[in-house]
C-alpha cells in the first residue's frame, strides 16, 4: 500500500473515531428533559430528568384533561386538553387553538411526519382529524367505536409509517387499525382499558392496559402476547393505571403510572418510571414538589436549541 493510501486510511479512521465519540456524547446528552402532564394535574410541565425539578410550566383550566403533549421540531408545544388541542410557543403564545363543538372529548394530538397534525375526537361518531401546518382541517375520518360513553372511547391515537391509524378503544379492550380511508384492517382484544399502543423498534406493539396494571408486548398482526410487564417484574414499583409508554433511544421504557383511580397508600406509587430491557428499575419520579399525576410523557433531546434557556 502506498504512503498516500496509508495516510488516507489513517485519517479516515480518525474521522470515524471522532464521529463515534460525538454520537456517544449526543446520546449521553439526549432525553435529559421530559414534558409531562396528566388527567387531574392542571399543568403541562418540563422536567429536568437528573434533578427532577420543574423548569417550565403551562397552566391548564380546571376542566382540561391533558393526555398528550409533544415538542415539535419547530420548538412549539402541542397538547390536547379534552375540549380541543392547541399549539403554543415557549413564551406561552397560542399559535393555533382547535376547539371542539358539541358533546365530544379530545385526548390525542400528535404531529405527523409531514408537519401536519393528527387529532382524535371521542364522539358519536368518533372522528380522526388531520390538520395542516397552520392548524386547518385537511382530512376527516368518522367511525363508530361501538362505545356510547364518550369517556370510554379513545385516548392516544397514532399514524403509522404505513399511513394507517392505530389506536385502542378503552371501553372494548380492543386495538384497532384503520387504513388511510378509514377502513378497518386490524382488531384484537387485550386486557383492561387500554390507553395507548406503541410500535416498538422490533416491529411488535406495546399496549398500555390501564387498570389491568400492566403492559403487553404483542405480535403486530395477531395480538399474540410475547411479554407481559407488570408489578411482579419490577422491584419497588406497583403499577396502578398504566398510561402512555415511550421507548427511549437506548431501548429503555418510560412508563406513566397514573395514580388517579386509587387512594391512600396505593396512590403513593411513582407516577413515572424508567425500566431497562431486563425490567430493572433505572429511574423514577414521584408526585409532590410541583409534580402531579402523570399519564402522558414526551422525552426531549436537550441539545435541541430551544431548550438551552431551560437548563
Amino acid at each position: 500500500m502506498s504512503e498516500k493510501l496509508i495516510l488516507i486510511h489513517f485519517y479516515m479512521k480518525k474521522i470515524l473515531f471522532i464521529i463515534l465519540l460525538f454520537s456517544v456524547y449526543i446520546s449521553a446528552q439526549s432525553e435529559d428533559k421530559i414534558f409531562v402532564s396528566g388527567s387531574g394535574w392542571l399543568q403541562v410541565a418540563l422536567i429536568d430528568k437528573e434533578t427532577k425539578q420543574v423548569t417550565w410550566t403551562y397552566d391548564l383550566n380546571v376542566s382540561d384533561d391533558c393526555e398528550t403533549v409533544t415538542l415539535t421540531p419547530e420548538g412549539h408545544i402541542l397538547m390536547s386538553y379534552k375540549n380541543g388541542a392547541k399549539l403554543i410557543d415557549f413564551d406561552k403564545n397560542i399559535i393555533w387553538d382547535y376547539r371542539l363543538e358539541g358533546p365530544e372529548e379530545l385526548f390525542s394530538a400528535t404531529q405527523l411526519s409531514d408537519g401536519g397534525y393528527l387529532l382524535a375526537h371521542s364522539g358519536n361518531p368518533a372522528k380522526l382529524i388531520e390538520l395542516n401546518r397552520k392548524g386547518k382541517v385537511r382530512k376527516k375520518i368518522t367511525f363508530d367505536t361501538e362505545v356510547e360513553n364518550l369517556h370510554g372511547q379513545l385516548r392516544q391515537v397514532t399514524k403509522t409509517k404505513q399511513g394507517t391509524y392505530l389506536f385502542p378503544i378503552m371501553g372494548k379492550s380492543e386495538i384497532v387499525e384503520l387504513d388511510k380511508k378509514g377502513k378497518e384492517i386490524l382488531r384484537f382484544k387485550v386486557e383492561g382499558n387500554p390507553f395507548s399502543v406503541l410500535e416498538l423498534k422490533n416491529g411488535r406493539l406495546l399496549v398500555s392496559c390501564g387498570d389491568a396494571h400492566c403492559a403487553l408486548e404483542v405480535e403486530r398482526h395477531t395480538g399474540k402476547v410475547f411479554r407481559k410487564i407488570d408489578s411482579t417484574d419490577i422491584e419497588g414499583v406497583k403499577f396502578n393505571f398504566v398510561a402512555q409508554i415511550v421507548e427511549l433511544k437506548n431501548g429503555n421504557l418510560l412508563i406513566c403510572n397514573w395514580n388517579g383511580h386509587v387512594q391512600g397508600e396505593e396512590a403513593q406509587q411513582p407516577t413515572l418510571v424508567e425500566i431497562d430491557t431486563q425490567n430493572r428499575l433505572i429511574w423514577q419520579l414521584d408526585e409532590g414538589n410541583g409534580i402531579g399525576q402523570i399519564s402522558c410523557v414526551f422525552p426531549v433531546d436537550c441539545v435541541f436549541p430551544v431548550l438551552k434557556n431551560f437548563k
